[in-house]
């Protein structure tokens, strides 16, 4: 890593270290801030937990984690890691865990370019929100240390937000609008999925493992998050099945064989 990618790091690690520090003082005791979310977790999870027992895949880690919800949402028959940068970020994560009744077996303080452990550990190893943070070089070294620590018959997944989604365009506007409330833009960059698809194929070989498959897949609804529970459940349901490649979040999904 360079002193530019360092500085990125200690950029990160300030932002969400003050944000999780802010929802620790502030914990809400509602399982879904809007039915936005709830909808989208849902989605998220229930995906998720299929394609994890359907590979019979057992060992999780969340590589960046943040708060860890989706992961901590998860089957509890899986058996959790979450890693992250910051501190707060995995003392919110724990609260999350003990307040949904979900076991997490570590929560490991460490960065995503160089994660301590061993070749071959994890079944499944994810992240969400994390690589649009990075430069493509940088995002090819996260991919490739995800890979390593990844089983043989395993699954590598990263999930970034969709430039083309209502929460993301709003992000933009609120960027350029700055005096107006709600979550702007900071230092997201939006990739290809072509892009992204050859790092990974990149890593593979690198890496000396073969993929079995690279899919794309799309989740939460197209509307902006404040959008009324109505609204999403009628025209929402018929946006995200006329314009699936607008939803929210693009997840690609790596099996190795």
């Amino acid at each position: 890593m360079n002193k530019d990618t360092d500085d990125l790091i200690e950029h990160e690690n300030a932002n969400w270290t003050k944000v999780f520090q802010e929802e620790l003082k502030n914990k809400n005791d509602k399982k879904f801030s809007s039915f936005w979310w709830k909808d989208y977790y849902e989605e998220l999870i229930s995906y998720i937990d299929k394609i994890i027992l359907n590979n019979s895949l057992y060992t999780i880690l969340e590589a960046g984690s943040g708060s860890g919800k989706a992961t901590i949402l998860l089957d509890k028959r899986f058996k959790k890691t979450l890693l992250d940068i910051s501190p707060a970020a995995l003392k919110y994560a724990k609260y999350l865990s003990e307040k949904f009744d979900s076991k997490i077996e570590k929560f490991i303080v460490g960065n995503v370019f160089s994660m301590p452990f061993k070749g071959n550990n994890f079944d499944f190893v994810w992240n969400v929100g994390l690589i649009e943070h990075y430069d493509l070089k940088n995002i090819e070294l996260i991919i490739k240390e995800m890979g390593r620590i990844c089983s043989s018959g395993g699954i590598v997944a990263v999930g970034m937000p969709n430039f083309w989604s209502g929460p993301i365009i709003k992000a933009w506007l609120l960027k350029a609008l700055r005096f107006f409330p709600g979550y702007k833009i900071d230092t997201e960059k939006f990739y290809k999925i072509a892009e992204i698809e050859k790092i990974f194929n990149q890593a593979g070989k690198d890496l000396g493992k073969e993929i079995s498959y690279i899919k794309i897949e799309y989740f939460g609804n197209p509307l902006i998050m404040e959008s009324p529970k109505f609204i999403l459940e009628t025209i929402g349901k018929i946006f995200s099945k006329m314009f699936r490649k607008n939803k929210f979040l693009i997840l690609m999904v790596c099996k190795f064989k």
